[in-house]
């Protein structure tokens, strides 16, 4: 396992709300947010949207305008088919034909510029995908066009890793792929080698799932592409500073992360709505450094761990990893 930390521009955006809708802040100039995320150890990723707006959308000058705050281009989301009305019944499962159509082509598009700036991979989200009501949409049909629709743009360009990210709801009340389960079920289903899954930390804990434990099955299938870290109380996706909530649990995945192979990126994905941006981002860095560190530190006692793991001797787990650790 390698450790490589990302992050998008949205970490320092205006962080417009139902209530609030221009935000609490004034937006940065482009040249500021990327000073901040060039100062911050440890940060040497921009996990880039397309379209790209406000950074180039030329791949030659992103990756020049990237450079020169000593970043690079980590992974690409396929961002298009999230903010515009036109896709509210769904990009991927609609039974309107010329949005699908627009879909793939968007998709694409975005395969093709993710290649152009060598990023490791392209996120998928089907945002919309899902249904709010009883007796409001067909279920077989609507995972049918879903996987469909997935499984034409994967077969677009082989070379491309495709990451599918789960989530339970929002903006649906229910989304068609809503935890790691369904995602695993819908990659397979999908059948390519080239679309996995992103586990977004803040997703599985709002799904109630055990972070170690859907780590662990997604890389079982080779399926674990991406990963976003942030988090949340368990009852939404305010997508808060990752490390500062669910200590156990996180040290726990990151345990298991430290027995995978997973050389890919941890994208910090966080708001800080009514906090100082900057300072923000730079704590989740540096809470994912410091979390690594510690499982590092149990990772020398991992024989030890595992025996009692073996023997359900929870306890003796405890009692050792407190003495580690504090």
């Amino acid at each position: 396992m390698k450790l490589n930390v990302d992050a998008h521009l949205w970490c320092l955006g205006t962080y417009a709300e139902r209530y609030v809708p221009a935000g609490y802040y004034d937006d940065m100039t482009l040249d500021e947010k990327l000073e901040i995320m060039s100062k911050i150890e440890g940060l040497t990723g921009n996990f880039t949207l397309y379209p790209t707006e406000p950074l180039p959308s030329d791949p030659d000058r992103l990756v020049k305008k990237l450079a020169d705050y000593n970043l690079i281009v980590s992974n690409v989301a396929a961002s298009a088919t999230w903010g515009d009305p036109k896709f509210k019944h769904g990009a991927h499962c609609t039974t309107e034909k010329n949005i699908i159509k627009e879909t793939i082509k968007s998709y694409k598009e975005a395969i093709d510029f993710a290649k152009a700036v060598k990023a490791g991979s392209i996120l998928l989200w089907p945002a919309h995908d899902g249904f709010d009501y009883p007796f409001q949409v067909n279920y077989k049909d609507g995972w049918k066009r879903l996987v469909e629709t997935v499984r034409e743009v994967g077969e677009y360009d082989r070379s491309v890793k495709m990451a599918i990210e789960a989530k339970s709801k929002d903006p649906r009340q229910k989304e068609y792929i809503n935890d790691t389960g369904k995602a695993l079920t819908f990659v397979n289903e999908v059948g390519l080698d080239n679309v996995g899954c992103a586990l977004d930390i803040g997703h599985a804990l709002m799904a109630g799932e055990c972070l170690a434990e859907s780590l662990m099955l997604i890389n079982s299938q080779k399926k674990l592409f991406q990963i976003h870290i942030n988090e949340n109380f368990k009852d939404a996706d305010p997508d808060m500073i990752f490390g500062s909530i669910n200590f156990w649990e996180i040290l726990e995945y990151f345990y298991y992360l430290k027995k995978t192979d997973y050389e890919g990126w941890q994208a910090i994905d966080i708001i800080a709505p009514r906090d100082d941006r900057g300072k923000s981002l730079e704590i989740g860095v540096k809470l994912v450094w410091k979390y690594n560190e510690l499982a590092d530190k149990l990772m020398k006692y991992e024989a030890e761990i595992d025996k009692n793991i073996q023997g359900y001797h929870f306890a003796d787990n405890m009692n050792l990893i407190r003495d580690v650790i504090f």
